[in-house]
């Protein structure tokens, strides 16, 4: 085979001539529809497949959650996995196989095989999904569900994404320069991983640990939809999710404190680093210097719970509150009404975002003095030839060369807005719930502190917390795409 442009002889499967650097074969790209449709079926494998219609009866539902050879749904979700893993390496013409493939395991899940009902402890009637659909449960109608819609939908767009390419009609097509081609570019895969076989066999052992501890546990996401009983949890739907959103108003008043405490912590911390990394960044004297930003930074390897005792020690209202008793010898407050800092719904929000101000920022000020001394002092050196003052450097130096690190640590800290839990845990009462319980509290007290617990309940609002995280994560990631061009994910 020879190329068309140049006329050398080119090896065998090669994509780019080694010689000019045109592309010989056009490149794949992964199948977006293919990938979005395994995603929509996974999901749907959680849902309902039939559904009770009867009002009150949305815990009455039949999914793989409670089919009775449940090796089916395992069997369902490595298809999918890896007709993912197919699709992101572009091997499409072996992923529509294992998508096929999942579509009969359903189908003969639906029809062949009996599903479980629970009707009292560890005692279930069994049920095909065909005759549910036609002759109801104990009398009740019963339709499809979203999950059966969901999964078929989500297989078939699998099965035609395949063969629909909708990111070629954005992709550039170009030949590639010949200074930066190597051998790499057409060498086969197989060939290369045979060549760095040790390599894969090296990280084997960890590849287990992180399927082990990382992946597998994210199976237990199926107990958002069950009823757990100890050792027979069964499936009760989206039974959870319809309590959590219309019927428990602390759940919501949770969700709204987690966003406000976190976001504004975050926007504090990450501020307020920014402003005192600035400045420790224009002492001249080493010394001093670092004599500052270690007990600035201190604070951070303090426990949580011995900030906490400190500063209920320091904000008592009792004779040992220093801080009050501050206040009342300088006649700013009145010692026959003197302020519970932690105990009074006004001052809570306020004392924990000084709390937490207090004990991290310093250690964030670590990533932005590292990025501040990279800056080259000939860019100082040049702007003040060119007649520019501190404030002059600090806008056209300073920020921009900060900015990319403030946008990297902002999202990686969006991460975690919604795993708020150590630092409101210890510095919340009773008495203050309606501004400091957050959704991990919450679910900590709803688990451990209720006389009846529901572990089904409080994963739901696990998965809950999840998504959220996820698509804030997202958007900023988007936004910050938008921004500077380029995004971290």
């Amino acid at each position: 085979m020879q190329c068309k442009n140049c006329g050398a002889e080119l090896p065998k499967h090669a994509q780019i001539c080694p010689k000019c650097g045109t592309r010989v074969a056009e490149e794949k790209n992964v199948k977006v529809i293919a990938i979005v449709g395994v995603i929509l079926a996974l999901i749907g494998s959680l849902l309902p497949f039939a559904q009770d219609t009867e009002e009150g009866a949305i815990a009455k539902a039949f999914s793989f959650m409670n089919i009775d050879i449940a090796a089916m749904w395992y069997v369902f979700l490595a298809l999918g996995i890896v007709s993912i893993v197919l699709l992101v390496a572009k091997k499409d013409k072996f992923s529509w196989i294992s998508t096929g493939l999942a579509l009969v395991v359903f189908f003969a899940s639906f029809f062949a095989i009996d599903f479980r009902h629970y009707t009292a402890r560890n005692n279930f009637k069994l049920y095909k999904l065909p005759d549910l659909l036609s002759n109801g449960l104990n009398g009740d109608h019963v339709s499809i569900g979203v999950g059966t819609i969901l999964v078929v939908v989500g297989l078939v767009l699998a099965v035609c994404g395949c063969f629909i390419d909708v990111v070629a009609k954005f992709k550039k097509k170009g030949n590639v320069d010949t200074k930066y081609l190597t051998n790499k570019l057409n060498k086969n895969i197989w060939a290369e991983v045979y060549y760095y076989r040790f390599f894969y066999l090296m990280f084997l052992p960890v590849f287990i640990m992180v399927c082990l501890f990382n992946y597998w546990p994210m199976l237990g996401v199926r107990f958002a939809f069950t009823k757990y009983v100890i050792m027979n949890p069964y499936y009760v739907g989206l039974k959870n999710f319809n309590q959590m959103i219309f019927n428990d108003i602390y759940f919501w008043q949770a969700f709204r404190n987690t966003l406000f405490l976190s976001v504004v912590k975050l926007i504090l911390n990450t501020g307020l680093a920014v402003i005192i990394s600035l400045l420790l960044n224009e002492i001249v004297n080493l010394l001093f210097k670092k004599s500052v930003q270690t007990i600035i930074y201190l604070p951070h390897f303090m426990s949580w719970v011995v900030v906490a005792s400190i500063f209920r020690l320091l904000l008592s209202v009792n004779s040992s509150g220093m801080f009050n008793s501050m206040l009342i010898s300088a006649g700013l407050m009145d010692a026959n009404n003197p302020t519970f800092w932690l105990g009074d719904p006004k001052t809570w929000v306020g004392t924990f975002f000084f709390i937490n101000v207090w004990k991290d920022t310093g250690w964030s000020t670590v990533l932005f003095l590292a990025t501040l001394s990279g800056v080259s002092p000939d860019l100082y050196e040049a702007a003040e030839i060119d007649g520019a003052n501190r404030w002059n450097k600090l806008v056209s130096i300073t920020l921009p060369a900060l900015y990319n690190t403030i946008i990297t640590v902002f999202i990686l800290n969006l991460a975690k807005v919604m795993n708020l839990f150590e630092s409101v845990f210890v510095l919340q009462n009773d008495s203050v719930n309606d501004v400091a319980q957050v959704l991990q509290t919450y679910v900590y007290f709803k688990t451990f502190g209720a006389g009846t617990s529901d572990f089904g309940y409080t994963t739901a609002i696990g998965l809950f917390k999840s998504f959220v995280g996820m698509i804030l994560v997202l958007s900023c990631n988007y936004a910050s795409k938008k921004v500077r061009g380029r995004g971290i994910v």
